[in-house]
């Protein structure tokens, strides 16, 4: 008998603060949180807002008094990278609420991480000098599973632990794999997520060279889906869910937060980083996600898009679910907290489960003009209220990764 997969315990980190609650208050409010950078100078770059989690200073006492966990000893800088320190908040979190306790501790740890942290100083030695120096003491940059790392020590897990790299794919790719550990019995619990953080001189400074961002220093710089869009706002934090088999949490007397009944990833083999226009890829993901539930996109309630609010992404995405699942309401939280790169699709699950919990359906933050090029019911920038049943979620990443995963109301 096929073993069905539920989220047991969930943890968030976002614009909105610490904890799923500030995530979930702040989208039933319909509030955004995209502002002004303010942990560091942002007077010289060309992008200067985002979905800033509002903490401007991590060190290893603020971090165990916030997670209320004694830590294991960390590397010397480690917590420069700020996603390091939102991964465990938001682990911490999705573990108590889950009530896991010993029984639990042999789970596999199945994390979406941003790809290594550089820093500008770390360049600052001239080069003859970084040869010259021993080879522990060269630091360039941070190795990608550290978060993994600590996640695994602070809660003495013993099971496998896997990083995922798929780009803005990634935290849902994640979710999705420990599904499948779950669904085939080769576990019996799984802590799974993203956490990333871009929000710092060489990311901001990156984006802003490619061009992704919103030109406008604005609140609403990101508006998806809307005729107005110009670029994406970069954000930051973390979610992270406890996933097992639903007659395990239920003996355990934990009521499950949402089933994950199916997934699918493709991809656009185009551009590295442009989709695929007519969106063909982005809509077989959809597909091979409901084909693995079981569903009809009839009896799809809500689909959370990946909505970046860039000029080439939104549309592309649009074609596909318009060709998918036209009636179905539609929206994106990227408005409200940035678009949080590999973390993306793990928030954006937290973000879902609105649907689930209060029988709302998560708002368009800075939606206000409808556009041609996007026929499909977007949901405005208030909730909307709906008791959905199943729900589908996108990523769309860099490099035309792809992934969807279908989510239903606890039985």
């Amino acid at each position: 008998m096929t073993r069905v997969a539920v989220i047991s315990g969930a943890g968030a980190v976002s614009a909105f603060g610490l904890g799923l609650p500030a995530l979930l208050d702040g989208l039933a409010a319909g509030r955004a949180a995209v502002g002004p950078i303010r942990h560091f100078d942002v007077s010289a770059f060309p992008t200067q807002v985002a979905g800033e989690v509002p903490v401007t200073s991590i060190d290893p006492a603020w971090l165990a008094s916030a997670a209320d966990l004694p830590l294991p000893p960390l590397p010397d800088g480690l917590l420069r990278d700020r996603k390091v320190a939102f991964a465990l908040l938001a682990a911490v979190e999705a573990w108590r609420a889950a009530r896991c306790g010993p029984a639990e501790r042999a789970a596999t740890v199945s994390l979406a991480l941003g790809l290594e942290q550089a820093f500008l100083e770390d360049f600052g030695a001239d080069i003859t000098q970084l040869y010259a120096a021993p080879q522990d003491a060269i630091r360039i940059r941070s190795r990608v599973d550290l978060g993994a790392d600590l996640v695994g020590a602070a809660l003495a897990l013993t099971g496998p632990r896997v990083v995922h790299v798929s780009a803005c794919a990634a935290g849902a790719l994640a979710v999705a794999h420990a599904a499948a550990l779950i669904e085939r019995g080769d576990a019996e619990v799984v802590l799974c997520g993203g956490a990333d953080s871009m929000v710092n001189p060489l990311g901001i400074g990156g984006m802003s060279r490619l061009g992704a961002p919103s030109p406008r220093a604005a609140a609403d710089a990101c508006r998806p889906f809307d005729r107005r869009r110009d670029g994406l706002a970069i954000g930051e934090g973390a979610a992270m869910f406890v996933v097992e088999a639903e007659a395990r949490a239920r003996a355990r007397d934990v009521r499950p937060l949402a089933r994950i009944l199916g997934w699918g990833s493709t991809q656009d083999a185009y551009r590295a980083t442009a989709p695929r226009p007519d969106g063909t890829r982005a809509r077989a993901a959809m597909a091979r996600a409901l084909a693995r539930a079981g569903l009809t996109a009839q009896a799809i309630d809500y689909i959370n898009a990946h909505g970046t609010g860039t000029p080439a992404g939104d549309p592309a995405e649009a074609r596909a679910i318009h060709d998918l699942a036209p009636a179905a309401p539609v929206s994106s939280i990227k408005g409200a907290v940035g678009h949080l790169m590999a973390a993306a699709g793990a928030v954006e699950i937290a973000a879902c489960l609105l649907a689930f919990e209060r029988d709302l359906l998560p708002g368009t933050a800075h939606h206000h003009e409808r556009d041609p090029e996007c026929d499909i019911d977007i949901i405005g920038p208030a909730p909307r209220p709906a008791r959905a049943r199943a729900l589908l979620t996108n990523s769309f990443g860099f490099g035309g990764q792809n992934a969807s995963l279908v989510l239903a109301r606890p039985a």
